[in-house]
């Protein structure tokens, strides 16, 4: 017989999501294994099953960006299963599901969707009473609009996370992200001296938490921050140091570490070295099945080691013409022309120049994609 209130179960679940937040993996660990025990004596109550399913789905997106490579749910038929209940999503609940489907298109690299999913679940924010659970909110979408290169959202949208977090002192991680993405809106900004003072603080924290995950992830950050500023010695080491620490654990930023490497190496006319830096970056794109950035190493390989002529890198860029992948193509696009002007191909190289602008100009046109 049912003798455990909904209302407790409930309760509990909040507490679950608190760990989540934090990243606290065992005590939510042990939590879902305690509340999973506790629903089969709870009294029906079909709202708080459904809190439960999307939690268990918030749960696996939080393991699946500590460790990617032991976690490899399949999101899209768990997120069917929950929507397929059968019971319209009212509230709070609704404010979720939108909440967390905005973060899996995020994670497969759907930016325009997890726009539109997270316009959808700000609309139900006003359920939302706990400042934490809106700062959590702010974060992700100033971490899509990041991405999406539109960087005064990002940063108006980040620093209402940030001002939250920096109040509770148990939200470390959360801190080291929105720092992270502040660098990143400042790099776009072409304040690259701002952005290495961010980098450079949150690697610091990481190493105080002695995590290698966030370690890696700081380390990568700093070494594209001084790559940017052409300081490409210095690129490197935190490129080879980010490496060290990412073996250990099969961080999926090594595929951006060893593709810069790889870039780096090609450019200076080191195709030994550059190529085995690229390989050791297809062997993580294979590994964590990333067919984004498979399709950018497609166009370093058609660049710099096939040394295809401008038809066929244009072909592998092609690859690149769509929402996620236009930040991409802006940069390799400038990438081919400069390659190009340095054979003295001119015509190449005003021709991939014009490349860069029209993928600049598809990235601002996002703005008119999504509904405010």
């Amino acid at each position: 017989m049912a003798n455990i209130p909904s209302s407790q179960i409930g309760v509990q679940i909040n507490e679950w999501y608190i760990h989540i937040k934090r990243f606290n993996v065992t005590d939510a660990e042990m939590l879902k294994t305690e509340i999973e025990r506790n629903l089969n004596d709870m009294e029906e109550d079909q709202d708080v099953l459904l809190y439960f399913q999307l939690m268990e789905f918030r749960h696996r997106l939080m393991l699946d960006y500590l460790n990617p490579s032991e976690n490899r749910m399949n999101k899209a038929d768990y997120l069917r299963e929950v929507e397929g209940q059968g019971k319209r999503l009212t509230g709070l609940l609704e404010y979720y599901f939108h909440f967390f489907k905005g973060m899996y298109e995020f994670s497969k690299g759907e930016y325009l969707r997890a726009i539109t999913f997270y316009r959808r679940a700000e609309k139900k924010l006003s359920q939302v009473s706990d400042e934490i659970e809106r700062a959590e909110f702010y974060y992700k979408i100033s971490e899509v609009f990041y991405h999406m290169k539109q960087t005064h959202m990002s940063m108006y949208y980040v620093k209402l996370a940030y001002d939250t977090y920096t109040a509770n002192s148990t939200y470390v991680i959360r801190e080291i992200n929105c720092l992270t993405v502040v660098a990143g809106n400042y790099i776009d900004l072409k304040t690259h001296e701002k952005a290495l003072v961010h980098f450079e603080n949150t690697l610091k924290i990481a190493r105080s938490l002695r995590n290698d995950s966030m370690v890696t992830k700081a380390l990568l950050n700093v070494g594209c921050c001084h790559n940017d500023m052409g300081e490409y010695d210095k690129a490197v080491y935190y490129f080879d140091r980010a490496v060290e620490v990412g073996e250990k654990i099969k961080a999926k930023e090594l595929i951006q570490a060893y593709y810069d490497l790889a870039l780096i190496y090609l450019r200076k006319g080191n195709r030994e070295t550059g190529i085995s830096f690229f390989e050791k970056s297809l062997e993580y794109v294979q590994f964590f099945e990333d067919a984004l950035f498979g399709r950018v190493l497609n166009v370093l390989k058609a660049l710099y080691i096939d040394l295809g002529d401008r038809e066929h890198v244009l072909h592998a860029m092609n690859e690149l013409r769509n929402a996620a992948g236009f930040p991409y193509l802006e940069e390799l696009a400038l990438e081919a022309a400069e390659f190009y002007n340095r054979l003295e191909r001119l015509d190449d190289s005003v021709y991939f120049y014009k490349q860069m602008i029209d993928a600049q100009k598809q990235i601002r046109r996002g703005d008119g994609l999504y509904e405010f």
